[in-house]
């Protein structure tokens, strides 16, 4: 089990969601996310955006881009309104035994919370 946090979380569909940590399982999806509220022993802190990805949107990003389309529709940073539907819709990707996988993008704009020429994204494992 490895443990990673970053800036921001991101779900398609939902948003963004400040300072989450995200517990992987061996083989690489997401079992597990909880709020970063103090330093914790074994979380590797990335900077940047991890977003949760299913295996099918992992498959339609190129390595370097600008004007993702899922990260174009102006999400709401949901940590302004309630953790709890973020939380909800994490649960029931879960629930619909549809794996989620932890992409790191960096670097990020955190102004226009838009990825930057220069973004890359990388598969935390």
């Amino acid at each position: 089990m490895k443990r990673f946090a970053a800036h921001y979380l991101f779900l398609p569909s939902i948003g963004f969601i400040k300072q989450y940590v995200v517990e992987i399982i061996e083989g690489g999806s997401v079992q597990h996310i909880f709020p970063l509220t103090e330093e914790i022993e074994s979380i590797e802190w990335m900077p940047g955006v991890i977003a949760l990805l299913s295996t099918n949107e992992i498959k339609n990003i190129g390595m370097i881009f600008t004007n993702i389309s899922m990260f174009e529709s102006n999400l709401p940073n949901v940590s302004n309104q309630s953790s709890q539907c973020f939380l909800k819709a994490f649960e029931e990707s879960l629930h619909k035994s549809k794996a989620l996988y932890p992409c790191l993008f960096y670097p990020f704009d955190f102004i226009s919370m838009q990825p930057v020429a220069e973004t890359r994204h990388k598969l935390l494992q």
